[in-house]
């Protein structure tokens, strides 16, 4: 979470001191509108649903089995959607938000994603709905899963072997808003192996190339960077220092 604070301004008018006047600063204004587009963002599918399903009430004519589709949809979507708010609130924390994607969450993922599939064949409200699925299935991704599959391309830190600099990419992700636990993967270029750091516990692993999906600016984990078995590393030299013993008996050093 940002720490934004307001600024205040004085202006002398005349020989008299007018009241301080509290002008908020820009980031502070972009706050409120990243605050505002979120809650736009989760309230928005259960709006498009109610207008789909007045759709529905309002032009629906036969009693046929695909007449009652759009009703059967909004029923899901409002379901699906009431239980990511759920899982919303039990992610919260005293220490921020803590998701943990499971087996039930993965379920409701693909819920979300028949329902759009499904809405195509909606006589009634198709669009409303189709839209609602879209939104629905955005937040499981991008609130409930994308914190701790989605690591971020940063540009700072620097790898050597054996005290040689050499070429490497490292990505950062935070499964949950303490900085202290992110994980971090950095790849060594022109055939290096791949290691996962743990900031929390200090503690590393090799990691396969398989195990992800590159794109520009990132990449995604097919599972939880928290899966798997992590090891101590050798002991650092300085501080937001990794020391790694690779397979072939060279010290890989990560310097953040």
């Amino acid at each position: 979470m940002h720490r934004i604070g307001d600024a205040c301004y004085r202006q002398l008018s005349g020989p008299t001191l007018p009241l301080p006047r509290k002008v908020p600063s820009m980031p502070t204004a972009i706050r409120i509108l990243v605050v505002t587009a979120n809650i736009l963002w989760l309230v928005s599918p259960l709006i498009l649903t109610v207008f789909g399903l007045r759709d529905w009430k309002r032009r629906r004519g036969n009693a046929g089995l695909r007449a009652v589709l759009p009703l059967a949809l909004g029923t899901v979507l409002v379901a699906d959607w009431a239980l990511f708010v759920r899982f919303l609130i039990h992610s919260a924390t005293p220490y921020g938000m803590y998701f943990r994607p499971s087996w039930a969450t993965a379920a409701l993922l693909l819920l979300a994603f028949v329902a759009v599939i499904a809405s195509l064949a909606a006589p009634m409200g198709r669009w409303q709905l189709a839209a609602a699925g879209v939104l629905i299935l955005s937040l499981w991704v991008c609130i409930g899963y994308a914190p701790v599959h989605h690591l971020r391309r940063v540009t700072f830190g620097t790898v050597s072997v054996d005290d040689h600099p050499v070429a490497a990419r490292i990505y950062l992700g935070h499964p949950t808003d303490m900085e202290a636990e992110a994980f971090a993967l950095v790849r060594l270029e022109h055939g290096g192996s791949d290691y996962l750091f743990d900031f929390d516990t200090g503690k590393v692993r090799l990691a396969s190339r398989s195990e992800y999906i590159r794109f520009p600016g990132g990449l995604w984990y097919l599972r939880s960077v928290q899966l798997g078995t992590f090891t101590e590393p050798l002991p650092p030299q300085q501080l937001n220092q990794f020391r790694v013993l690779s397979r072939d008996g060279h010290v890989v050093t990560v310097q953040f």
